[in-house]
């Protein structure tokens, strides 16, 4: 059953119209898998359904006798250059239907809102994209975790990485306390996965650390930094960038810890001017505080 798929009467092939092909599932696969039923973004027949050793072929419009079917190898609802990629990735060809080589739709796929006239900016298109990819990505990773926690132990790379993105995506969004939390229990599992002076745990504490500040919990973001600036002394050196910067939150964090333990409302008030990158000077001890990258 290799000759194709092609239409024998366009008088049964009306709009939604039923074809019941009476194959096995093996000769339907040999049918679909044609070459007379080819990749198009806009099908002439929907998915075939099998069932009871048959499938079902449901026609979308009128299709003349001897036309050949079309079927979409993705769904349609993605602008064109993700489509080609997606069609390139999976099945290794650059689409050349009309809808891609065209880009039709692809303005109303990714329209924005128009207000007396006025357009949104470039970068508040992008900035509000980019804000929903992340809250879409956390929204997952909450319900990942929640099934995972019950089943992996801490050390599982499954649960791991779901921390590691959840992390990342929270502090983008920058709900920092949940983000903290996260790599604090990313940074414990890796510690008992790699050897103590390995670079990516050495990169994960001062990631961490960072993470911790912006939350506000200085005391833990020193204490990480530490943590780090003794792993990668050993893995980067003295004089590489990372370890320089490093070496600069570490002083910095030290300061800022000295001065919460004096008084934590004065650190707090200062905190705020810091996160509006003020220069600031600590009494009895001028310090240019800068907030952690």
């Amino acid at each position: 059953m290799t000759a194709g798929l092609t239409a024998q009467s366009s008088s049964i092939m009306e709009i939604k119209q039923l074809w019941m092909l009476h194959f096995t599932p093996t000769e339907a696969t040999d049918i679909i898998g044609s070459e007379s039923v080819k990749l198009r973004k806009n099908p002439n027949y929907t998915e075939p359904l099998v069932f009871m050793n048959r499938i079902e072929l449901r026609a979308l419009e009128k299709i003349s006798v001897g036309e050949e079917l079309t079927v979409s190898y993705i769904d349609f609802l993605n602008v064109s250059e993700e489509r080609r990629r997606q069609l390139k990735q999976q099945y290794f060809f650059d689409c050349q239907c009309e809808y891609c080589k065209t880009k039709s739709k692809d303005d109303l796929m990714s329209a924005v809102k128009e207000t007396d006239g006025k357009q949104p900016s470039v970068d508040e298109v992008k900035e509000v994209t980019e804000f929903t990819v992340q809250s879409m990505v956390i929204k997952i990773s909450r319900e990942c975790l929640q099934k995972q926690e019950s089943v992996f132990a801490d050390t599982n790379l499954h649960l791991l990485r779901i921390l590691c993105v959840a992390s990342e995506a929270l502090a983008f969004l920058q709900q920092f306390q949940e983000a903290a939390a996260y790599t604090l229990r990313l940074v414990e599992g890796y510690a008992k996965l790699y050897h103590c002076n390995n670079a990516q745990l050495g990169l994960s504490i001062m990631r961490a650390g960072v993470t911790h500040w912006h939350a506000g919990l200085i005391q833990e973001a020193h204490e990480l930094i530490c943590k780090a600036y003794a792993i990668l002394m050993i893995t980067h050196g003295t004089h590489h960038p990372i370890s320089r910067d490093l070496e600069t939150m570490r002083r910095q964090t030290e300061q800022e810890l000295r001065l919460f333990k004096q008084d934590q409302s004065v650190y707090r008030s200062l905190r705020e001017a810091v996160l509006q990158d003020k220069p600031l000077s600590i009494p009895e001890e001028p310090v240019q505080i800068k907030a952690a990258s």
